[in-house]
């Protein structure tokens, strides 16, 4: 019944690294205030899109 409303991850870990990846940055952020925040997030989009690529890829399942 709630599975239409359940949001599914294929890959938890991977998706828990970007997470992490993205708090850490945000916490970051609010400890010191002198960090370039366009940086932070560019950093965090490269680190995200690599690690995507490489645990996000569709292996064949048997």
């Amino acid at each position: 019944m709630f599975k239409e409303f359940l949001l599914f991850i294929k890959y938890p870990y991977t998706a828990g690294v970007i997470i992490t990846i993205w708090l850490g940055s945000a916490a970051l952020l609010a400890i010191n205030s002198n960090l370039p925040p366009i940086r932070v997030v560019i950093i965090d989009l490269i680190a995200t899109i690599i690690i995507a690529l490489l645990g996000f890829n569709g292996k064949s399942e048997r």
